[in-house]
This record gives C-alpha cells, sequence and structure tokens, in this order.
C-alpha cells in the first residue's frame, strides 16, 4: 500500500496461466525463511522495492492451486520500481481504478476491494 493504493502486477512469462491479469505480487518461501524474509526478498528481486511489513492480513489456501498463500499489508520504504525480467509491468491503484479493471481475477478483486473499503473507511 503507498497513498491509499495497491500495487498491482503483471507476469511476463507467457505461458502462466494468469499471464496478462493484474496480480498482487507473489513469490515462494525458500528453506530457512520466514515468511517475511520471503515477502521482502521477493519484492527486492522482482519490483526493486524495499519494504516495511505492517501486519499479516490472512493466511488460506488458493482453491486453484493448493498452494498455501498468505497476504501482507506492506508500505514501500522505496519509491522507484525497478522490473526484474518476471514482471512486465506494475502500477498502484486506487480502489475506484481496481473496480473498473477487467483483466483481474474476480476472487482478487472482491478481496482486495473489500480490505480497501475496511482500511481506509
Amino acid at each position: 500500500m503507498r497513498d491509499e493504493r495497491v500495487l498491482l502486477v503483471r507476469h511476463s512469462c507467457e505461458q502462466k496461466p494468469d499471464y496478462g491479469d493484474w496480480l498482487l505480487p507473489a513469490g515462494n518461501v525458500e528453506v530457512g525463511q520466514s515468511l517475511e524474509e520471503a515477502l521482502k526478498r521477493e519484492a527486492k528481486e522482482e519490483l526493486g522495492l524495499s519494504i516495511r511489513t505492517v501486519r499479516k492480513l490472512t493466511e488460506h489456501v488458493d482453491p486453484y492451486t493448493g498452494d498455501r498463500l498468505a497476504d501482507f499489508l506492506c508500505t514501500p520504504t522505496t519509491s522507484k520500481i525497478e522490473l526484474s525480467s518476471e514482471i512486465s509491468e506494475a502500477r498502484w491503484f486506487t480502489a475506484n481504478e481496481i473496480r473498473e479493471l477487467a483483466n483481474i481475477h474476480a476472487g482478487l478483486k472482491e478481496g482486495l476491494l473489500r480490505r480497501l473499503e475496511y482500511l481506509f473507511h
């Protein structure tokens, strides 16, 4: 989060099933890493951002992949985004802009809008 905006990304790999969709930045936890360590490493590797973790929001299982996921509320401590080759685009979105997005998973869209409503109203 930055200025009541959420950072969403698009993958650059055309073989990914969610290619072209806007997604939350994500990644894997390496052996020996905590969730927060993995989060900070992935933000740095994929986006060139240093971040501060505010709090863990949820932990759940992705109904499509079966992966265990954890969502965190974070704020950047650096402002310049430097995309890795894994990411084709990254952009900060307001709640109104997210409402208008067509190329975002419906479940993600609904979840983001609920969280934004809770956080800012």
